[in-house]
């Protein structure tokens, strides 16, 4: 079985840093015991929740300035957590969640990494929290 490699970086946000760790590339594969195939997430799909994507950076960079105040936001499909991590960092009422298996451990590592406050993470097999705002990218 081969070992995940990571890739570490920080991302600016205005005045803003955000510290990620994610996969080192797509060719990233490591489902110990199965869990990712029998949720029906392919090998070749596998390493898709674990990098930036474009739409991820324009979403969180959308979030410096979005009014928060009151709202409890939704983050769908959260990979490593970017957005989340944006909206954390604002302090702001943020949920995420993500079908893989292996994205709860990169988000708790990317709040550790941010030293920013633990914030609830949900893989969506059962009810969907309650929001006011849907982030999805």
């Amino acid at each position: 079985m081969s070992v995940l490699r990571f890739r570490y970086q920080t991302l600016e946000f205005g005045d803003v840093d955000i510290h990620l760790r994610t996969l080192r590339d797509l060719q990233q594969y490591l489902d110990a015991g199965g869990v990712a195939e029998k949720l029906g997430i392919h090998s070749a799909n596998w390493s898709l929740f674990g990098i930036v994507w474009a739409s991820g950076e324009v979403l969180a960079h959308a979030m410096l300035d979005y009014e928060i105040a009151g709202k409890r936001i939704l983050e769908v499909g959260c990979g490593i957590g970017l957005t989340s991590l944006v909206l954390n960092h604002r302090h702001a009422d943020i949920t995420a969640t993500d079908y893989h298996p292996e994205a709860g451990n990169f988000l708790r590592e990317n709040v550790r990494l941010n030293q920013g406050a633990r914030f609830p993470f949900s893989a969506p097999a059962g009810p969907i929290p309650t929001a006011d705002w849907v982030a999805s990218t």
